[in-house]
């Protein structure tokens, strides 16, 4: 019987990244872009800058308005209309759009990480089993080493984030060689895999928000793989800057309102990433997940932050999923 559930789960799965799939090749949304703002509000809105012949490039405003012309095509299910002016669609209306400055590129704010680096271990690199990353925040160091029972390369809490393993001689950051999702998600489409990867996730959190770390910017970007895809690692710990999915996280600003909850909301993103192997054009495109994940990311996405499930309540429904590995 978990056979015939487990075969029919990937059949789904394999069904809605073919369909997903289908939109993206049939949709014009997503042409070469120079910037895209989303705006919050009352009436959120997307504004895309596309490249043309020209250096400002072509405006277009389109309102989320579920069910209409502009909301339709946000969800990839409707095109643009075919016009070279600036333009905006609210609802089912088009209408010739004044230019909007696209927004300043954020400065970056990088911090002198010297000295932190300075204090790592010299690592002789292997490009094969070593990636190197330039150290921006001290923030990031802090919480690495933290991980690792304060010291370099230290011993892991968890197997589940990513270990710094000490410097280059070039002063950059070194961490295993492992794998990003496109060489690894397209590949499996079976429960027991999202259900290991759940529970890594899960561990990886729990170690973190232990130690009083918000991750911020938990998106299957920040998910790294092994080989075989046995074993999945959360990276990016600089605990900055981050996704600003959950409602509750303010639009702008360093200090948004990052929670233990805002990471759970976020799994519930990373488990639609895993399933269609990809990730969405725009934040309207809709995602439906086969059972029993859908249950999970309905639990973590719900809108009040008390109202999603704990770290040892989600590790609790992870583990209550039936697989033919069970």
């Amino acid at each position: 019987m978990v056979a015939n559930i487990h075969q029919g789960f990937n059949s789904q799965v394999n069904q809605l990244r073919s369909d997903y799939q289908r939109l993206r090749k049939s949709t014009n949304l997503a042409r070469p872009v120079i910037d895209v703002k989303c705006v919050a509000g009352e009436k959120p809105s997307v504004i895309y800058w596309y490249e043309n012949d020209t250096e400002q490039g072509q405006c277009v405003r389109l309102y989320d308005v579920p069910g209409t012309l502009s909301g339709e095509i946000l969800r990839l299910r409707r095109n643009l209309p075919s016009r070279s002016d600036h333009f905006e669609i609210d609802g089912d209306e088009v209408r010739t759009l004044d230019y909007l400055e696209p927004p300043e590129p954020l400065e970056d704010d990088f911090e002198d990480v010297s000295d932190l680096v300075a204090r790592l271990p010299l690592i002789e690199v292997d490009e094969q089993q070593h990636f190197l990353k330039k150290g921006k925040y001290r923030s990031e160091i802090h919480n690495l080493i933290a991980c690792q029972g304060g010291s370099c390369p230290g011993r892991p809490r968890s197997r589940h984030l990513i270990q710094l393993l000490g410097r280059s001689g070039k002063n950059e950051l070194v961490f295993e060689n492992l794998l990003s999702r496109p060489f690894v998600l397209p590949r499996f489409s079976g429960l027991a895999t999202y259900k290991r990867w759940l529970l890594h996730i899960v561990d990886a959190l729990e170690t973190l928000h232990s130690l009083g770390i918000v991750h911020r910017d938990l998106r299957v970007e920040n998910l790294l793989f092994s080989r075989d895809g046995g074993r999945l690692v959360v990276c990016d710990l600089e605990g900055r800057w981050g996704r600003r999915a959950a409602p509750e996280i303010a639009p702008e600003g360093l200090n948004a309102g990052w929670t233990a909850k805002s990471d759970v909301y976020d799994v519930g993103h990373c488990i639609e990433c895993m399933v269609y192997a990809n990730a969405p054009i725009t934040q309207q495109v809709e995602w439906p997940v086969p059972a029993p994940l859908d249950a999970i990311v309905k639990a973590c996405m719900r809108e009040a932050p008390e109202d999603r499930p704990t770290l040892e309540e989600l590790r609790t429904m992870v583990e209550a999923i039936e697989t033919d590995a069970d």
